[in-house]
Order: structure tokens, then C-alpha cells, then sequence
């Protein structure tokens, strides 16, 4: 029984695996990760496994990548071991500064080896982890998954007769954004930064010039003072400083105010607003519209100005992003 549902599992993934893998990556700057994982799998005995992983967008919520693997058990040396390198699809990992769920599938080939042989085997990997990022460039994420080595040639197409078993791993992850719009946050190198407009009006003109006077000021996460902010925490401070007190997380600034329809004709200097790392996923990001199609914000580089411009390649990267607008004052 468990070598006949293994095996059209093993089939199944193997399918989606290569169909997946011939979609075509966007064109936009997008978040990669290098990972590192540590963890136990109950496949054979209990036995230690291992992995680096390297991964990127292939398609909406879609991540994908490829990974080297070692699960080791008790006895050391060739003894109940797999080493390989496989090709992982991850569900809903989303951009950093998000905490939640997602989900894994994973096929590998490599070999197998215990007391008497080694034999050619493939690994399968189905599962899902909960991933929190402390800050911008860095996640921490629990994994849980099944997984299955498949042993011998014969196998690897007919059956299943090599260990499987549950397993958890820790990971710890480095993030960074490449492709068209370069590095989170930052202007094109070939592109001179915004500058504040030359005329502030409307009723939050003084809260738009308290977040100006912050300009340069580095990010931190958590931060919501001169010497560092994050997003939220500009917006916050901008406007606790004139008597308005908002809620300190992006996702609560999200529900403050009234609504206004996110375009730019709509706006007025000190309408808050929201962004989503990807669709459906919740506000990720705030900013603040200073006129002129620009607003500020702290990104990883810091408190910047920039453009709600399609032909400007860092606006080219907001605008799809941008989901909605709040105004604090009438």
C-alpha cells in the first residue's frame, strides 16, 4: 500500500516539478534567498539532516529553487546516509518583513548508502515551515515535512524501498533583490534620488515636512525615532508629532483614516500609502505622498524620496504594488 500511494505521489511531484520549472521568471527585480537548514528526520532511526538551498521567484507566490542535501543517521561514515541535490517549489514565501506560513514540495537525486551498498536514490520532500523576518535581509523559518528515499535505479521508477519518515529542520536565511530595479529601496544608479517638492499644501503639510526633515536617516527595524525608523514608524512619528496619534504596525495603519482610491490624480501631501510585497498578501509597506507623484518612505537603505512614475525603473517596481491609501486628515 505505501509503495503504490509513494509512487504516484513520487510521479506526481516529479511532473509538477518539471512543468514548473519551464515557466518563465519575471522580469522585475525579485527577492532571493541563500538558507541554511538544520534538523532531525525520523526516516532511519533518527537521523541528522542538512541543507543549503538557494532559491528565487518563479511566479507569483511561486518560489522556486535548487538545493544539496545530507541526511546522516547514528553510525558514521557510509553507513545509513543520503547526499544529492534535488529542486524545491515553495508556496506563499513571501518578501521579508512578513511572518507566516507557506508550503514545500521538493524532488532530489543523489546516492543512498547503508551497512552493505550503495545505490542511486531519490529523495521527495512534501511539507510546510513558518517563516518570520526580523529584519529586511534575514529570516528564521521552522520546517515540518515527510520525506522518502527512493533506492536503486529500479526504484526510482517501480518502487519504494528505502526509509521514509517525518521530519523538522530549523533554517536561517539571507535575502537580497536582484534583477532589473537592483537592490530593495535603492534608486538606479543612473538615476539622480527625487527631491522634495518645491510646494507643500493641504491640511498635513506641516506632518509632510516633519517626515522631510527625516530624509537620510537610517532604517531600523522597530525604529520610531531620529535615530532610525522603519516604515510604520515613519508615518507614526511624522504624525504623533503633530497631536495624531496612528497605530505602530503598517498592517493597523492600513485601517486608520478614510479610504482613498490609489491613484495619483486622488492624492493629497499626507495620504498614507499601503503596498504588498505580493497579491493578496496583506500590507507589507507604507509610505507617505508629499506631492508632486512622490512620497517618502524607509526602506533598506533608509528614509528616501521616490516617484510613483512607471517610466522611473524604481516606480516601475512600487506601482504594482501599491494597494491602497488612507487619509489621516481631511
Amino acid at each position: 500500500m505505501r509503495s503504490s500511494v509513494t509512487k504516484s505521489w513520487s510521479r506526481a511531484a516529479l511532473a509538477v516539478a518539471l512543468a514548473l520549472s519551464a515557466a518563465p521568471a519575471p522580469v522585475a527585480a525579485q527577492r532571493r534567498s541563500l538558507d541554511l537548514r538544520y534538523g532531525e528526520w525520523e526516516g532511519n532511526g533518527t537521523s541528522r539532516s542538512y541543507a543549503l538551498r538557494y532559491g528565487s521567484v518563479l511566479v507569483g507566490p511561486l518560489r522556486n529553487g535548487f538545493s544539496f542535501d545530507a541526511l546522516v543517521g547514528d553510525s558514521l561514515g557510509r553507513r545509513a546516509a543520503y547526499y544529492g541535490a534535488g529542486y524545491d517549489l515553495q508556496l506563499w514565501r513571501r518578501d521579508p518583513r512578513t511572518f507566516g506560513p507557506y508550503l514545500v514540495l521538493g524532488a532530489g537525486l543523489g546516492m543512498s548508502t547503508d551497512t552493505t551498498a550503495e545505490k542511486l536514490a531519490a529523495l521527495w520532500t512534501a511539507g510546510g515551515g513558518l517563516e518570520w523576518h526580523p529584519f529586511p535581509v534575514m529570516s528564521v523559518n521552522l520546517e515540518v515535512a515527510y520525506r522518502a528515499v527512493d533506492r536503486g535505479p529500479k526504484g526510482f521508477w517501480h518502487t519504494m524501498d528505502g526509509p521514509a519518515g517525518a521530519s523538522a529542520s530549523l533554517g536561517l536565511s539571507i535575502w537580497w533583490r536582484h534583477g532589473a530595479n537592483g537592490s530593495a529601496g535603492s534608486a538606479p544608479h543612473n538615476s539622480p534620488p527625487p527631491e522634495p517638492p518645491a510646494t507643500i499644501t493641504g491640511s498635513a503639510a506641516d506632518v509632510v515636512r516633519t517626515a522631510l526633515e527625516a530624509l537620510g536617516t537610517p532604517y531600523q527595524w522597530g525604529g520610531t525615532a531620529e535615530n532610525g525608523f522603519d516604515c510604520s514608524g515613519l508615518i507614526q512619528y511624522a504624525y504623533g508629532q503633530h497631536g495624531i496619534r496612528l497605530p505602530r504596525m503598517s498592517r493597523d495603519q492600513a485601517k486608520a483614516g478614510t479610504e482613498v482610491p490609489p491613484v495619483i490624480d486622488a492624492l493629497v501631501p499626507g495620504d498614507v500609502l499601503l503596498f504588498s510585497a505580493q497579491p493578496g498578501a496583506g500590507v507589507t509597506h507604507v509610505g507617505m505622498y508629499v506631492g508632486e507623484g512622490k512620497f517618502i518612505h524607509s526602506a533598506s537603505t533608509g528614509v528616501r524620496i521616490s516617484r510613483l512614475d512607471p517610466g522611473d525603473p524604481e516606480g516601475a517596481y512600487w506601482i504594482p504594488r501599491w494597494v491602497g491609501v488612507r487619509r489621516m486628515m481631511p
